[in-house]
């Protein structure tokens, strides 16, 4: 699904609760959500090591493809227009 990027953010550190270490890149985007009017603000979060943080542009149309459990599998740019 094509969403546009409007914030990024990239967290890492150790989990207060588990001790375990985390390492991930948020993205902010508008969408649509049941019961919402208008847009909702969404995040999705990304491995860095597939998706380098200076990679995502701000702002940015993308492409989002998920799997049937919400995971993210693929994360691009859209591409340009012809000519553009």
């Amino acid at each position: 699904m094509k969403i546009h990027v409007v914030g990024k953010l990239h967290l890492q550190g150790t989990s207060k609760k588990t001790g375990n270490p985390y390492d991930f890149i948020q993205v902010h985007y508008l969408g649509k959500v049941p019961g919402v009017k208008g847009s909702a603000a969404l995040t999705l979060n990304l491995e860095p090591k597939n998706y380098p943080y200076d990679s995502v542009k701000i702002p940015g149309d993308y492409i989002a493809d998920f799997d049937g459990k919400g995971f993210i599998v693929d994360f691009y740019p859209v591409p340009a227009a012809p000519g553009k």
